[in-house]
């Protein structure tokens, strides 16, 4: 039997809530875990740190009308408190751990002028003590000299926990002996929903980084509750409060973070509510528009979009729902939520002061059992770039990836002095003719000390695919099918020309051809001389204008910053919705830098640090590393962690893990791909898989 009927004969278990077992995350069936110190020292508490401390258990004081540990450093000779417990719970099926803690108002402070009693942390540790610190932040007093539940995210991916480790220490020397008292530590099971704040009280002031956008508690404006789980009746919850947020001018998309730790793996969907007070300036319909991100608290700290929208005339006065994908972020400790004003949906209703309200941020996953909803053949390996599908909605939609961000700030990519310089592609799994007319791969030279000087939005547009109509100064390559057949390539071109597309082009046609398969090159040998080097290896070339003999063009293609970016396009064209193609391998070099992969993984930056650039509209992540080797891919309906995969050749018997390593959410934020490598499939022509948590 050949391979081809093998595959065809693969299918999902029908039988996945037969394995299922623990539903954790869907009827809290875990139970809080609490070392309690009230009537006497937990017998899971150890000293986890050097030599040093000393810790006794006190009969009285504690925060609970019982005792509590007392832990004592001398503050010169030790400078850290490494309180610890023996534990044993998985990860994935708790949020949150919360530890009581005081420090004696008579303890010693860190020397230096600095004051306070150094940093916290709280570490999640394995059976082999690996260290999964989150929550790092300073203590200072008089907050600290009463007690205070201090309350930790913990962190995923899933993995078994065996111990808890507090951490209390200083860069330097205290100014005295230091006293801490420890009660109970506490760690709850995962609540479906979770309600991370309606703002009942100002957690904003200490809890707001602002980046250009103030924001306040306001106690006056507030929405009813409703539990988007159990679909209750809105109710009032008091004190009542919403954060509110204050734009000026919105062109360079003011914003800021609000920190509320969590780990968004454990929950599929974030929801909130929104209010919109409209513009500041009476009369005004310059209504602008807003997003919003996950904030990573692990390296790199990035901003993860989740969602925007558009405000209008509509929505003033008014409370709007919103529901947007929360596990899809693929982050595992988050330090909170970015929210940003944007100019809306023209670009330039974006001059007026507006105002607008949060509330009741809430996360959770749907109660009905997941299970795999198809199987599919595998795809290549690299990164798979797909156009999204909304119709007319968005027939400008492009998708891609762009050199690292550390690259980009101090390199020339360009081709002018930089001789012989070459930009390639390989493209694998690209559309026909036929089937995708216009259909769009591209490779773009942005110049970033142009865009800087103009608003100074280079950062910005290295994560937005269409940066090329946003660009000053630009060049690129486009790989595009005919509208009657054939593939073209298009050298393109602009200089002085911010948001507007390039009108300068030379074009190559290739009548014959019928896809863009294959390796296509653009190069040049010195300044005004390039070639495009096509996929059936024809080398077609061009002559450009002398730009660094031109006292108009001459610092426009010698940046010292600047980016490249390799994506796909729907080029105006609404057939080539939800059309891919994957690029198997990309390649710069020029005397100032080379740059090649073959992204042969894991993950899209383990060769590079790409950056995924999206589209304004729609937006979402859609360029996605794909393993090589990959026999199948499985689907299955939520994005939330804590689920594997088992496979077996017997519906019955056998079953053993499918070895599905590597995973991603889709655009939508609610289903979940997992690759199954052709090395892990069961014996025998038939197959059956399950998921199991």
């Amino acid at each position: 039997m050949t391979k081809r009927n093998i595959i065809q004969k693969w299918f999902p278990s029908a039988v996945t809530a037969l394995a299922l077992t623990g539903f954790s995350a869907l009827c809290q069936a875990q139970p809080t875990i609490v070392l309690s110190n009230d009537s006497s020292q937990s017998t899971a508490f150890y000293d986890g740190g050097p030599a040093g401390a000393t810790y006794t258990w006190q009969a009285t004081g504690g925060p609970n009308g019982g005792g509590c540990i007392k832990g004592v450093i001398d503050g010169t000779t030790t400078l850290e408190f490494d309180p610890a417990w023996n534990v044993s719970f998985s990860s994935g099926q708790y949020f949150q751990a919360t530890v009581q803690m005081m420090v004696d108002p008579g303890s010693g402070v860190v020397n230096g002028g600095i004051g306070g009693y150094g940093n916290i942390q709280l570490s999640f540790r394995d059976a082999s003590f690996s260290w999964n610190g989150v929550g790092y932040h300073t203590i200072f007093p008089p907050a600290a000299n009463e007690w205070v539940t201090y309350t930790f995210a913990v962190p995923g991916p899933s993995f078994n926990v065996a111990h808890l480790q507090l951490q209390l220490q200083a860069g330097s020397a205290y100014s005295g002996p230091v006293t801490i008292y420890i009660g109970n530590v506490t760690i709850s099971p995962v609540p479906n929903p979770l309600l991370l704040s309606a703002f009942t009280n100002d957690v904003v002031s200490a809890n707001w980084q602002n980046y250009g956008m103030n924001a306040s508690w306001d106690g006056n404006i507030d929405s009813p509750y409703s539990n988007v789980v159990t679909h209750t009746a809105p109710v009032s919850i008091t004190p009542a409060g919403s954060v509110m947020f204050s734009a000026t001018v919105e062109t360079n998309y003011p914003g800021g973070q609000l920190n509320m730790g969590f780990n968004p793996s454990l929950f599929q969907t974030v929801d909130f509510d929104l209010y919109y007070d409209g513009p500041q300036t009476q009369g005004s319909t310059n209504y602008a528009g807003f997003q919003i991100f996950i904030a990573n608290g692990n390296s790199p700290y990035n901003w993860y979009f989740i969602g925007n929208g558009n405000f209008n005339a509509g929505m003033i006065g008014k409370w709007t729902h919103y529901s947007l994908p929360c596990a899809a972020s693929g982050i595992v400790n988050a330090a909170g939520f970015a929210v940003q004003a944007t100019p809306g949906s023209n670009g330039t209703n974006a001059v007026d002061p507006i105002t607008f309200h949060i509330d009741n941020i809430q996360v959770w996953s749907p109660v009905t059992l997941p299970m795999i909803t198809s199987v599919t053949k595998g795809t290549f390996g690299g990164v798979q770039m797909t156009l999204d599908g909304n119709g007319n909605n968005n027939v400008n939609d492009q998708e891609g990836i762009t050199t690292p961000s550390t690259n980009n700030n101090n390199t020339d990519y360009f081709w002018i002095g930089q001789g012989p310089t070459t930009y390639a592609f390989t493209l694998t799994n690209f559309p026909s003719p036929a089937s995708a007319p216009q259909f769009d791969a591209h490779i773009y030279v942005n110049n970033g000390d142009s865009i800087t000087l103009f608003n100074n939005l280079f950062g910005y547009n290295q994560t937005y695919s269409g940066a090329p109509y946003n660009m000053v100064d630009y060049l690129g390559l486009h790989v595009q099918n005919g509208t009657n057949g054939g593939v073209v390539a298009v050298v393109d071109w602009k200089t002085n020309a911010p948001n507007s597309n390039a009108t300068n082009m030379i074009t190559f046609n290739f009548p014959t051809m019928k896809s863009g398969n294959g390796t296509w090159m653009l190069t040049f040998s010195d300044n005004t001389h390039g070639s495009v080097i096509a996929a059936d290896g024809s080398v077609n070339n061009f002559t450009l204008p002398d730009f660094i003999s031109d006292p108009n063009y001459s610092g426009n293609f010698t940046p010292g910053t600047s980016f490249v970016e390799f994506g796909v396009f729907k080029n105006g064209n609404a057939t080539n919705n939800n059309q891919t193609v994957t690029v198997t391998s990309v390649g710069i070099t020029n005397n100032a830098t080379t740059i090649f992969d073959n992204f042969s993984g894991p993950g899209l930056t383990a060769n590079n640090n790409w950056q995924v650039a999206e589209y304004y509209q729609f937006q979402a992540i859609r360029a996605i590393w794909q393993p090589a080797g990959t026999a199948y891919w499985l689907k299955w309906n939520t994005a939330a962690n804590g689920w594997s995969v088992q496979s077996s050749s017997s519906l019955f018997s056998g079953w053993t893990n499918a070895g599905v390593t590597y995973t991603y959410a889709d655009s939508t934020g609610t289903n979940t791909l997992g690759a199954v490598s052709a090395t892990n499939l069961p014996a025998g022509n038939i197959g059956f898989f399950r998921l199991v948590k």
